[in-house]
C-alpha cells in the first residue's frame, strides 16, 4: 500500500514510509477529560505525505526525521479536510533499516513542495 491509496475511514494494513519530521509532543485533554500526549509525525513516500498521530506518553520516542518505518494495522481518518493516520488500538509501527526502499528525505520534501505549489 502507498499513501495515495489511503482513504479516510479505512484500515491501513501495511505501509512503509519515511519520516520527514517529528513535532514536539503536546498535552491533550481527551473528550473524557483524561490527559494524554499527542505526537504528530509527518510521513511520506513517493506518492504523497500525511500526518501520523501518535497518542500516549511513550509513543514515538524512538522516531526522528529521515528514518523509515513500517505501519501495520493503522487507521485513516479525515481531520480539517486532510487525511491523517493513527495506530488505533491494535496498530503498531516498526523502525526499518534504510536500504533505499524509499527516496531520501530531501527528495520527498521537494516532491511535496511541488505538489503544494501545483
Amino acid at each position: 500500500m502507498k499513501l495515495e491509496d489511503v482513504e479516510a475511514g479505512k484500515n491501513v494494513s501495511e505501509l512503509i514510509v519515511r519520516i520527514i519530521s517529528v513535532a514536539p509532543a503536546r498535552m491533550i485533554s481527551t473528550r473524557s477529560g483524561r490527559k494524554t500526549q499527542l505526537k504528530e509525525v509527518l510521513i511520506a513516500d513517493e506518492t504523497g505525505s500525511v500526518i501520523l498521530s501518535l497518542w500516549g506518553f511513550k509513543e514515538g520516542q524512538d522516531l526522528s526525521g529521515g528514518i523509515i518505518i513500517k505501519i501495520t494495522d493503522g487507521w485513516a481518518k479525515e481531520w480539517n479536510g486532510k487525511i491523517q493516520l493513527s495506530l488505533g488500538r491494535s496498530g503498531k509501527y516498526e523502525v526499518m533499516s534504510d536500504d533505499a526502499l524509499l527516496p531520501p528525505t530531501s527528495s520527498l520534501m521537494n516532491q511535496q513542495s511541488e505538489i503544494d505549489r501545483g
